[in-house]
């Protein structure tokens, strides 16, 4: 094994020097690499890593490639995890139906797409429309963008009149925001225990009512359900890590043909097997390995594991005794954000009839209304048009079932648009809410829970190891996956 001489404490950055080697993208070959046999014969590998998306294989590849025999279990047919690029032909300019933007500071994923020779092109707005491009219903009134500054119905307080109503919010947390400038590990010390409290208690602080607060921060939100189900904190450290990515100017955006593209690529640079299909039941420690067993009641044995699954995904699989206990309680509690889409193909430019912008930011069921531009050679052509639909708003209309939900937003955006009618040809429908491997689009943190459960999330349980965008300390997002992957492999290198 090539293992054999590496030393017991690896240096981080050395080793990634050494480990990025520039390959060209190869064909795929999923599950059809036989593991290198080092004598061990009572393990399938020394690692097995739970989960294709970017922290499994990015966590894999550098495991890899210093030698170690490494599986991959995935519970889908697609490599990707919450990277989800809707096909060409289903929805043209593959809109993204999970991880859309590439910022200017995420190195590792900028790496990555250097390195498999993909493409990057520009920003390609999904949920926050051009400027001009949108305007809004509110209360059952069409309101543009120029008039909404001095309407009757704006409720926010003075000086947070202007722009989007879900951008007010930003202003108060820039202002209060008690972690360090460019700190991006502050928002998990202790000392700001004090913001780990609801981001209603912090606006209503600040001279919200309890109207501009819903319509600020409870409707059509990023992250969590409402205003009270997210942790003022959270907010902290994402304005921090906005601020830093804004540094990066001259790099981002998105790859041409859809960020899934890297992570398959990176399957395709792995040379072991990637299970396929194969969902996990239960996680055994038993102290000198891990076992697997998998739902079609086969089992795998490996040194140790790399478990790089949502926590709701988690919660469906039997782990074995949590020497962590807070830990364990942060897996049954840490929630996703409810996030359904409908995407359609409009046949006619339903905005030349009414003169009114093509995309929609409303207090209806709906949403956002987005038409989308994601045609890099035509960038002014409406390519499609897509239902985002976040929060309460998502859980009321994935009550209904796909069906009765695609109808029941159709019927809404026809009767408060009625140049709509006609001209929507369904495409596609996704629902994060009921996927039982993610179990919603982004993690979110509910006040109290950055200061009982972050710095625990990370931390090996036995054999058992954790990863995924939630366990990341400095970055978010797509970035933040891979930097989990990228600990994760390091710690358990430290122990091989």
């Amino acid at each position: 094994m090539k293992n054999k001489n590496i030393s017991p404490k690896i240096n981080r950055r050395d080793m990634l020097k050494k480990t990025s080697v520039f390959l060209a993208v190869a064909p795929f070959y999923f599950g059809l690499h036989s593991c290198i046999n080092s004598g061990k014969k009572s393990f399938d590998a020394d690692v097995i890593v739970i989960g294709a998306g970017l922290s499994g294989l990015n966590a894999a590849l550098i495991l890899e490639k210093s030698g170690f025999r490494v599986k991959i279990i995935e519970a889908t047919n697609r490599i990707g995890g919450r990277v989800f690029s809707l096909d060409d032909k289903i929805v043209p300019g593959h809109p993204e139906l999970g991880g859309n933007g590439i910022g200017g500071g995420y190195a590792r994923i900028l790496n990555a797409a250097k390195k498999y020779n993909l493409e990057m092109g520009p920003f390609r707005p999904r949920s926050t429309p051009r400027k001009k491009e949108s305007y809004f219903h509110i209360n059952n009134k069409n309101i543009l963008e120029e008039n909404w500054t001095n309407h009757a119905m704006n409720p926010f307080p003075k000086g947070f009149k202007k722009g989007f109503p879900s951008s007010q919010q930003w202003g108060v947390y820039q202002k209060l925001n008690p972690l360090p400038k460019n700190d991006l590990v502050a928002w998990r010390k202790k000392e700001f225990k004090k913001w780990d409290k609801s981001i209603y208690t912090i606006l209503k602080e600040n001279g919200f009512s309890d109207k501009a607060i819903h319509l600020t921060a409870g409707t059509n939100s990023a992250y969590g359900t409402d205003e009270h189900s997210l942790s003022a904190m959270m907010y902290f450290q994402i304005l921090n890590f906005i601020n830093h990515q804004s540094t990066f100017k001259d790099s981002g955006g998105g790859v041409v043909k859809g960020n899934q593209r890297i992570p398959e690529a990176m399957a395709a640079d792995f040379n072991q097997d990637i299970v396929m299909k194969s969902p996990v039941k239960a996680i055994i420690d038993n102290k000198d390995h891990v076992k697997i067993s998998l739902e079609n009641d086969k089992t795998m044995r490996a040194r140790y594991v790399i478990a790089t699954l949502p926590t709701p995904a988690l919660r469906r699989i039997s782990i074995s005794s949590f020497s962590n206990q807070i830990q364990q309680k942060g897996i049954n509690e840490l929630c996703y954000t409810p996030n359904l889409q409908i995407h359609f193909i409009p046949t006619e430019n339903y905005w030349e009839k009414d003169g009114l912008p093509p995309s929609i930011w409303s207090d209806q069921r709906f949403g956002r209304f987005m038409a989308m531009k994601n045609d890099p050679k035509n960038p002014n052509k409406v390519t499609s048009c897509v239902a985002y639909i976040a929060g309460n708003q998502a859980l009321e209309i994935s009550k209904l079932g796909k069906k009765k939900g695609i109808s029941q937003v159709l019927k809404i955006l026809e009767k408060i648009r009625p140049s709509l009618k006609g001209t929507l040809k369904f495409a596609h429908y996704w629902s994060w809410i009921n996927n039982p491997y993610a179990g919603g689009s982004y993690a979110y943190w509910k006040p109290g829970q950055i200061t009982s459960y972050a710095n625990e999330f990370a931390k090996p349980n036995g054999r058992i190891h954790f990863a995924g965008e939630h366990t990341a300390v400095m970055m978010r997002g797509m970035e933040g996956a891979m930097e989990s992957g990228e600990r994760a492999a390091f710690d358990i290198m430290n122990l091989l």
